[in-house]
């Protein structure tokens, strides 16, 4: 049970109706259980609204608190709604941000692998396969039938769920948790307090092939494979989605800086650079030798072409395709990319050009 001032505190909220007369009681009184819906909250929940998408889920919720933007506050005081003076409404600066915040604080409470409860010991369950050589930090956790290959190195902390394979000299740091059936081939690096989810594969060869080719007919007879002897190496604070996969660089390495965020199946090729706080949306690609810069966020479906860099504070749309270079700061739409202004204004004379056909016939 979580009180509306442990909520304030965790977000850096306020109490927003607080002149209403029976708010301050209720404040006082109320535990919240759980974080719900608004139009599934009921007393003992918690909900957000800081979007107008809302305003009917609003109107039917029940919920005991609800946090919201401090923009919402003065409409939400004149609306008439009986919710302002039945329901403790929290305003944050940024609401977004404080159910990142507050949504982590439930997770402790309420989820067993979110956050892992600091150990008093290792726990290391006797289907496991550790090789004499690896070495293991304090208070692991080893799940059932994990294999941890020679010259493995794993920190303090680290959670390890059923399955998961190390192999030859990979280094895991602490805090880490790798989820079922993840498995990091050789001499792969993940940093600290990572969470890597069920089926990610780490460091797999990249997808290079010398093609063969007849003397006489010229024509291809074989695919001969490029091998690959670099490493991925994963900085701290990453997170990677389930099922996505990060190949090992040719002879340098992959790099996932630090805070870097992964949705599901993702590709990320050989070589590939990803700068501190980049974002990939689910289904998104990087083909080898790319760069993308600090804090830029690609969208579901995107995806980088041989050998190109974008910068610093980008945004790609949803399956954009990316065949040069753009600078910090770009916006970009389309196949191929351009500029999303450029690409918004080719659709509009499209949608034009379509009407105007069609008025001809």
């Amino acid at each position: 049970m979580v009180s509306i001032e442990q909520v304030a505190d965790w977000c850096g909220g306020r109490i927003a109706n607080s002149a209403e007369g029976a708010i301050s009681s209720l404040a006082g009184s109320l535990r919240l259980r759980r974080i719900a819906p608004l139009e599934k909250a009921g007393p003992e929940d918690l909900a957000f609204f800081f979007s107008k998408n809302y305003q009917e889920a609003l109107k039917q919720t029940r919920a005991g608190a609800i946090v919201t933007g401090d923009a919402f506050v003065a409409p939400l005081a004149g609306s008439g709604l009986p919710q302002w003076k039945t329901s403790v409404f929290l305003s944050c600066p940024q609401p977004y941000l404080a159910m990142a915040l507050i949504t982590r604080e439930f997770s402790k409470l309420l989820s067993a692998h979110d956050h892992q409860q600091k150990r008093a010991a290792s726990e290391i369950h006797p289907s496991a396969v550790i090789d004499p050589s690896a070495r293991l930090g304090e208070r692991v956790k080893v799940g059932p039938h994990v294999v941890i290959e020679a010259g493995a190195v794993v920190g303090n902390d680290v959670t390890l769920y059923p399955s998961v394979y190390l192999g030859p000299d990979t280094r895991v740091g602490d805090e880490t948790v790798l989820f079922p059936r993840v498995s990091l081939y050789q001499a792969s690096e993940v940093g600290k307090r990572c969470r890597l989810h069920a089926g990610a594969v780490i460091g797999a060869d990249g997808f290079g092939y010398a093609q063969k080719t007849d003397p006489a007919s010229k024509l291809p007879v074989d695919h001969l494979k490029i091998y690959h002897l670099g490493r991925v190496v994963i900085g701290d604070d990453v997170e990677i989605g389930a099922n996505s996969t990060i190949d090992r660089g040719t002879f340098g390495d992959t790099i996932i800086g630090d805070k870097v965020k992964i949705d599901n199946q993702v590709q990320i090729g050989h070589n590939v650079v990803l700068e501190e706080g980049a974002v990939l949306c689910g289904a998104s690609g990087v083909a080898g030798s790319s760069t993308v810069g600090r804090f830029t966020m690609i969208g579901a479906q995107a995806g980088l072409g041989n050998g190109v860099k974008v910068g610093a504070y980008s945004t790609l749309a949803g399956y954009t395709g990316v065949t040069k270079d753009y600078p910090d700061h770009s916006a970009l739409a389309g196949v191929p990319a351009r500029p999303q202004s450029e690409q918004f204004r080719i659709l509009a004379l499209q949608q034009k050009l379509l009407k105007e056909r069609g008025r001809k016939k």
